[in-house]
């Protein structure tokens, strides 16, 4: 098996800065470093199975444009539910005097509030198909679907994936109107 042209350079990763400057422009500042280390993990497996079999150059471009494809694919697809740091106090309050202890909530992101999602889901309810209903209803009032994608949840219903993709496009609709 031939070795692809510029194999043997893949532990200089900064080769690749070019193409990383070029492509992940357009990706959120917060996400470039996770985009940039899946597609450095996806390109080395890729090199571990011998899949390059040209240019090292051109498959990494294609492997990085590919991973930003699947991160505005993800990004497209979810929901932002409000997160809340909890910090623990352990009770000396000198300026009180006080030794409770006690929790405080800070909001550290702005988001939707998974509250807020329901509330506007229930609220638009009628707009929504049976099938669509089932899905958003097991994502929204369950345990488990939260943390599920809509395919995953259409798939445990017995549903058509098409059902999910509509009910994920009408519930995001419905959130920012």
């Amino acid at each position: 098996m031939e070795k692809a042209k510029g194999t043997e350079e893949i532990l200089d990763i900064g080769i690749l800065n070019p193409i990383f400057d070029f492509v992940l422009s357009g990706v959120h500042i917060a996400d470039r470093e996770d985009v940039k280390h899946d597609s450095i993990v996806r390109i080395l497996t890729a090199m571990n199975k011998g899949a390059v079999k040209k240019d090292l150059f051109t498959f990494s471009h294609t492997v990085i444009r590919r991973t930003v494809m699947d991160y505005y694919r993800k990004k497209r697809r979810m929901i932002i539910q409000k997160s809340t740091m909890v910090h623990f106090c352990d009770g000396a309050d000198d300026e009180k005097g006080s030794t409770v202890d006690h929790f405080y909530g800070v909001d550290y992101e702005v988001g939707y509030g998974l509250a807020d999602v329901r509330n506007d889901y229930l609220f638009h309810k009628h707009l929504f198909t049976n099938q669509e209903q089932k899905i958003i209803s097991y994502m929204l009032f369950t345990e488990d679907g939260i943390d599920m994608k809509p395919t995953q949840i259409s798939n445990q219903l017995g549903l058509n994936k098409s059902h999910a993709s509509r009910a994920m496009n009408k519930l995001k609709h419905v959130c920012l109107v």
